[in-house]
């Protein structure tokens, strides 16, 4: 039967599935890792300028300029909390990274509508704020997205974050009127006006800068940047940046990244890295970088880093390349493979597996699992519900192979499967087995 589950204004939505398999309508874009970013911009100029005339064609200029804009472009820099993603917009909608929550239901055994009581207000608030910048284009929805801390690793516990909601960013939709180029009139609208937006997926992105900063701070929304610095860093260390306020924020990339205050996070004295990574916004034009070090999974990013600085050694002195561009990937290459003293294999790597298991699609399950509610809820709803999320969480993770690990679209989709059901159905079984014995 058909539901009207959520109404903007103008603009009932109508849904013939249940509740849990609605699809969010407003996602937080996904974002590459740092390094995968730097090497699809240089790759084709190395491999011309080592095996060419000198000459570069135009996809070439068009990588080199784009890596240049970032590197020589302010950004801001937060903590990558390892969590999930959780949003909440000015109609009440609660949503993970990928599906509209259940009134009432719990995401990640976590009471989120406990959590974010309030926040439907202050985003409606966050909403008015920004319309009164964008002039004729109407914003009807206005999503706050956050980090959902789940995950008990780091100091996240003893700073009191552990299964609470920080803010990071906001997701904009349009009135259904709008035409098709009006995305992109809003960005522009809210970049002259302070903001780092960018269209992403007919919608619009709000990345950190300061003037979020200052809104969230303003409406009483705790953010990433202000409700978060890892235990064993000091102020003083923390404030060594360009920024004014908790966001950090560096006049350029290429400053962040050979930065003593980057490395004091992810390459400090004792190896131990501070956090999983760093999220940079760029404020040229908006877009998110990931930059995590070798703890964590990485997929191919350490070879491909390998790969371009082994080429740019060979080449030397060339001013065709971004100034310092050696010295850059040297140290993105370093933070990639220079493992933590007490690094452990990623968790599903460490399961008990068949000896054919596929530890590259185990990696990436590991990862799937925070983009969905937690499967003991999945388990709890029934075989429908089962049966969608393990077709979501095949695409998921089908998806991440080819993007992380070069995996080709057919063989990732036979992979993707093989190791959902595997550990769909071993999950299942320890919580039927679990249900049977607290009967």
């Amino acid at each position: 039967q058909s539901q009207v589950i959520f109404k903007f204004p103008n603009d009932p939505v109508t849904l013939s599935q249940p509740p849990e398999m609605a699809g969010n309508p407003l996602k937080w874009p996904g974002f590459e890792q740092l390094g995968r970013e730097f090497h699809e911009c240089l790759t084709p100029a190395l491999q011309q300028l080592t095996f060419g005339d000198g000459a570069l064609d135009e996809e070439a200029k068009q990588g080199l300029a784009r890596l240049e804009g970032w590197l020589s472009a302010p950004c801001a820099v937060t903590v990558k909390i390892d969590g999930t993603n959780l949003g909440v917009d000015n109609t009440g909608m609660v949503v993970g990274r990928n599906t509209i929550l259940e009134q009432g239901a719990s995401y990640h055994k976590v009471d989120v509508w406990t959590v974010l009581q309030g926040y439907p207000e202050k985003a409606e608030l966050f909403r008015v704020e920004l319309q009164r910048l964008a002039g004729e284009q109407v914003i009807a929805r206005a999503m706050l997205y956050g980090e959902l801390c789940v995950l008990g690793k780091y100091d996240y516990a003893k700073v009191g974050i552990f299964k609470d909601w920080l803010c990071f960013g906001a997701v904009l939709g349009l009135g259904a009127e709008e035409e098709d180029f009006a995305p992109g009139q809003l960005s522009a609208q809210l970049r002259a006006n302070g903001f780092n937006a960018k269209v992403s997926c007919g919608k619009v992105l709000v990345a950190p800068n300061q003037q979020l900063e200052e809104l969230l701070a303003r409406l009483g929304v705790p953010s990433v940047f202000g409700g978060y610095r890892p235990g064993s860093i000091t102020q003083a260390q923390w404030a060594a940046h360009d920024g004014q306020g908790c966001l950090p924020r560096f006049a350029s990339m290429r400053q962040l990244l050979l930065s003593e205050w980057a490395q004091r996070i992810l390459l400090p004295a004792d190896g131990v890295p501070m956090c999983e990574g760093l999220v940079i916004s760029s404020e040229v034009d908006g877009t998110l970088f990931k930059w995590k070090h070798a703890g964590e999974e990485l997929g191919k990013v350490p070879e491909q880093l390998d790969a371009i600085v082994r080429q740019l050694r060979q080449l030397g002195s060339c001013q065709l390349l971004p100034e310092g561009i050696l010295e850059v990937c040297e140290r993105l290459l370093l933070v990639a493979t220079l493992k933590p003293p007490d690094s452990k294999p990623p968790k599903a790597v460490k399961e008990v597996k068949l000896a054919d298991e596929d530890s590259e699609a185990l990696a990436v399950w590991e990862s799937t699992l925070t983009k969905f509610d937690a499967l003991e809820e999945v388990f709890q709803r029934g075989k429908q519900a089962m049966a969608a999320r393990q077709a979501e969480m095949i695409e998921q993770v089908a998806t991440d192979l080819v993007k992380d690990y070069d995996a080709a679209e057919a063989e990732a989709l036979k992979r993707a499967t093989k190791i959902v059901r595997s550990q769909f159905g071993r999950s299942f079984g320890i919580w039927r087995k679990t249900q049977t014995s607290g009967a």
